[in-house]
């Protein structure tokens, strides 16, 4: 006897589906730079080259699935010119400011994993608009995510020319220790209490300092995102 799951999954294999092999249907990957904002160029399938705002082969996978998805809702040549004009969600390495030589990017990633994939596109952003300067800043989330990941946190920011840590945002928790001194010492990190979004910089008070050079990213779920855009 033939259940419902099983009519289900017969009437699945039996749908013309698009399917889409990364590695084979997505050709000729490349970033390019226009107007200080980065876009991702790739060619899908026998469609043609497409652009979509961010970087790294996750976007063009993204995008990929959305322009599939959508192929036989709209017409090709609008999907093309929509794609292109996303610009993402916000606080996923998003560019708050940018002049020469300068960028102020504002993500919501506080998760190693997240920080470290986003730190390759800050890389290669930088080294794309010609600057050779990236500065972190970085406010833990939670004290049990901090503790329970820490190795990872201390790899993900490799690359880093500079590091700022905030206090860690606690979202309720209990207070934990962590010698984040230690920890982190291989990058020299300064530890600050707050930051303030001054015109298109950011000043730190407490080092007398004004991070106005280079890329500036910072990094968190808490309060962070208002620091930086100066709410």
């Amino acid at each position: 006897m033939i259940n419902a799951e099983d009519e289900f999954l017969a009437t699945l294999e039996d749908m013309d589906a698009i399917r889409l092999y990364p590695s084979r249907d997505i050709t000729e990957l490349k970033t390019i730079i226009k107007n200080g904002e980065p876009f991702t160029s790739f060619i899908l399938k026998d469609l043609g080259r497409f652009e979509v705002w961010g970087i790294g082969d996750h976007i063009a996978l993204d995008a990929s699935l959305a322009i599939l998805a959508s192929i036989n809702e709209i017409d090709l040549e609008s999907s093309r010119e929509k794609i292109k004009n996303y610009r993402g969600i916000k606080k996923r390495f998003d560019i708050l400011t940018k002049s020469d030589g300068y960028a102020l990017i504002d993500d919501y990633g506080h998760h190693p994993t997240e920080i470290k994939a986003t730190m390759k596109s800050v890389q290669k952003y930088a080294s794309l608009v010609g600057v050779d300067k990236i500065t972190a800043i970085w406010q833990p989330h939670k004290y049990s995510r901090t503790v329970d990941n820490l190795e990872g946190f201390v790899k993900c920011f490799e690359g880093v020319d500079e590091l700022l840590i905030l206090p860690v945002w606690s979202a309720g928790e209990a207070v934990r220790e962590i010698d984040f001194a230690k920890e982190f010492s291989r990058y020299n990190p300064k530890f600050v209490n707050h930051i303030k979004r001054v015109g298109d910089f950011i000043n730190v008070e407490e080092i007398n300092d004004t991070l106005s050079k280079g890329i500036v990213i910072g990094f968190g779920a808490g309060d962070i995102t208002y620091q930086l855009r100066g709410a």
